[in-house]
């Protein structure tokens, strides 16, 4: 099947792209704004450039598509207006498109049932939402959380540098961590079974875990002496709001804001958002997730040179 991946630059996008690829059945194609040649394993990827504010582009980009998988960037730390002004056209257009079964939408993270006046899951919602109404079959994976965001961000320094895990997890928070492969793999399941089409399917990885146990897992992959501290909600978000007081066109307070309702969310609610069972998801997507330990082995630390600027 010709599978349209829209995002295709971002780490998730890319995942999928290869996972695609490397299936052997499928012809990925990559859509982003600026895309880079991709090649898996010595074939080259087609990848078209395509800016989602142009209808023109999006039809271009989904021309034969028997799936889309659709990655849009999230609406925490860039303004919402565009996204979800991309989400409309990219509905409108896919509706054209003759060969077109299913579109397979990757929220990015939890969404709950019922609303938490957290904008960033609200968008998605609404993406969500502007898909259906348009008359197109959609299903929603939707992951917790990444384990590739313990090598980005606010938590690599203290990895890199005191071999310390910081997170914003109460100790007895219990995370089903995924991995970017594990969620395209489960996109890639689920573009099989389109009679799912209209479900939201929560996803996570093979492991549920405290900070403690995943600090342990990442110890013995890694080979050193893994520490970990709970990083309140409070000084997660004055961090945030800190990183990003002088960034042009990013209000700081509001984002530190919309994260301190979030967290809190995830770290006290009662319906556990971060515990996924997926014995009943992998009944209906059968695939090989991937454990914690095997994550890390393939994922080293890097170096102190390669630290993000925060």
């Amino acid at each position: 099947m010709r599978v349209v991946v829209f995002g295709a630059s971002g780490v998730q996008g890319a995942a999928q792209v290869e996972a695609l690829a490397r299936t052997g059945q499928h012809y990925p194609v990559a859509v982003s704004r600026s895309p880079r040649p991709v090649s898996i394993d010595g074939s080259l990827v087609e990848s078209i450039a395509a800016d989602f504010s142009n209808p023109a582009d999006i039809s271009e980009a989904l021309q034969g598509a028997d799936v889309l998988f659709l990655n849009l960037p999230s609406t925490s730390f860039q303004p919402a207006g565009p996204i979800l002004a991309a989400a409309r056209s990219i509905a409108e257009q896919a509706t054209k498109i003759p060969s077109l079964r299913l579109v397979v939408f990757n929220a990015s993270m939890p969404i709950p049932e019922i609303k938490q006046n957290i904008a960033a899951q609200d968008h998605r919602r609404e993406i969500r939402e502007i898909l259906r109404q348009a008359g197109l079959p959609v299903i929603s994976i939707q992951p917790v959380a990444f384990l590739e965001n313990l090598l980005e961000g606010w938590a690599l320094p203290p990895i890199i540098e005191r071999n310390t895990l910081v997170y914003c997890h109460k100790p007895d928070l219990r995370v089903s961590w995924i991995c970017h492969s594990d969620l395209a793999q489960l996109m890639i399941a689920a573009m099989n079974r389109p009679e799912l089409a209209g479900r939201n399917i929560p996803v996570g990885g093979p492991e549920t875990v405290t900070l403690a146990q995943l600090a342990e897992k990442l110890s013995s992959a890694w080979k050193r002496p893994m520490r970990y501290e709970t990083q309140t909600v409070d000084d997660f978000c004055l961090k945030i709001s800190n990183a990003m007081r002088n960034r042009a066109g990013i209000n700081g307070d509001l984002i530190a804001s919309q994260m301190h309702k979030a967290y809190t969310y995830y770290n006290n609610s009662p319906d556990k958002p971060f515990l996924i069972d997926m014995a009943p998801v992998l009944n209906e997507l059968p695939v090989k997730l991937t454990p914690i330990e095997d994550w890390a082995r393939s994922h080293p630390v890097p170096t102190s040179s390669s630290l993000p600027d925060c």
